[in-house]
């Protein structure tokens, strides 16, 4: 007699996935949940125009390392994501299917073909930073003296200062915030981690005195960072912020007429003139919360590039000689999640 090999349907294991592995197991962050969603939509659109079938009739032997990898290609050449984007939705596949081969043994062989796919080796991107001419340039621009003006300052500076993600400096709240002796301010990174990172006198100065401005209390517990209209500010807002002062700090500093300048571009910022400083990067690594020291070598290497350009602006002497079945509310579950 033969034993039969019951294996769970795709949507079962997708369902479980979401809500019981990311959600409660790896207590994932509701960013890195939402990132993982869209991969899966696309994922399973893809399925279903590629494989011409209805939603409903997708199965496993759907979901092969070929299909994952002309979904891969499908991102870059029809959708024109880069090769880094490529990677994180594949980062995502991947973890689904990590999540597969322990909690569904009958399908380890068709996991462990996925997880043998490699990431794709692009070309180094260039790390974005300000100079800090730049940078200066970008913090001089909002006018103080009037309240709108007060705010966005508050938000650029607070956002170079600690190396925040935009995402963890606008959950900033009053009460995350530490302005005596030895100023500090908490914040919540990827993973929901906690981290301290020490605000300087000046910082926190600016940041006591917009909390009285506010005629709030150190207690609150409501984002710190507000727009013009008094309402907290978002990453979207923080990245309007962002690129208003650039366009008009530009008409000083020609350089800053280019783009890809964002929140972010602070936080690499701060990275560069840490490490530039002679910051140890173990404290760097904290500081930023990068969960590995490997994530600094970028900073290494911009810092050596902008070295070697500085080396060859002045010259040398030196010259070389001459010479199935797929739940119908999967998708909609996975819109909703």
């Amino acid at each position: 007699m033969t034993n039969t090999v019951v294996v769970r349907p795709f949507a079962t294991l997708v369902t479980a996935f979401f809500r019981d592995h990311l959600a409660v197991e790896r207590n994932a962050s509701g960013h890195t949940i939402r990132s993982y969603r869209d991969t899966f939509r696309f994922l399973l659109r893809f399925v279903i125009e590629r494989r011409g079938i209805r939603s409903t009739a997708i199965e496993w032997e759907d979901i092969t390392p070929e299909v994952v990898l002309a979904f891969l290609k499908q991102l870059e050449e029809g959708r024109g994501n880069t090769c880094q984007t490529r990677n994180i939705r594949f980062a995502a596949i991947r973890s689904f299917f990590g999540y597969v081969n322990v909690a569904e043994p009958p399908l380890r062989e068709l996991a462990t073909r996925i997880l043998g796919i490699p990431f794709k080796r692009g070309r180094d991107k260039v790390l974005g930073y300000l100079s800090e001419e730049e940078l200066s340039a970008i913090l001089a621009a909002p006018n103080r003296r009037t309240d709108a003006g007060r705010k966005d300052y508050l938000a650029l500076a607070l956002l170079y200062d600690t190396g925040a993600r935009a995402h963890e400096l606008v959950s900033v709240r009053p009460c995350d915030l530490r302005l005596d002796r030895i100023p500090w301010v908490k914040l919540f990174g990827k993973g929901k981690k906690e981290r301290i990172v020490p605000l300087t006198p000046t910082t926190a100065k600016l940041v006591r005195e917009a909390v009285l401005e506010q005629r709030r209390s150190f207690d609150d517990t409501s984002p710190l960072v507000r727009n013009r209209f008094g309402q907290p500010l978002t990453t979207a807002g923080l990245a309007y912020v962002v690129e208003k002062y650039r366009a008009s700090a530009a008409s000083k500093v020609p350089s800053l007429a280019r783009e890809g300048i964002s929140p972010h571009t602070f936080r690499h910022t701060k990275a560069m003139h840490l490490f530039d400083a002679g910051v140890a990067p173990v404290t760097i690594k904290d500081i930023l919360g990068h969960a590995s020291l490997r994530t600094l070598g970028i900073y290494v290497q911009a810092s050596v590039e902008t070295k070697r350009k500085a080396l060859e602006a002045a010259g040398s002497p030196v010259r070389a000689l001459p010479a199935k079945p797929l739940s119908k509310g999967l998708l909609e579950w996975l819109e909703h999640l």
